[in-house]
């Protein structure tokens, strides 16, 4: 089950009516001030526009928490771990 989200988490706000009538303007805006636009339909966010720049930035943390994760649960097991010796190997 989907929970309806209403937070809006971007101080720039648009309609989607102005999106329809420039969206290249609309581009030019989130990339020129490094933010993120929400797209509001019926005052409820039906979308967000972000810079490259910021969509970087977005791809990276979260890069960085798998990464932080992933080594995480690896060091979690190395109590189990068993010690042998080389020429076990």
């Amino acid at each position: 089950m989907y929970r309806i989200m209403n937070t809006i988490h971007a101080e720039i706000r648009i309609g989607i009516t102005e999106l329809r009538e420039s969206p290249a303007r609309i581009l030019k805006r989130a990339e020129e001030e490094d933010q993120a636009i929400a797209i509001l339909s019926h005052n409820k966010p039906a979308g967000y526009i972000v810079s490259p720049k910021m969509m970087e930035a977005m791809l990276d943390s979260i890069a960085d928490r798998i990464a932080e994760n992933k080594a995480n649960s690896m060091t979690s097991s190395i109590n189990t771990a068993r010690k042998i010796t080389l020429d076990a190997l």
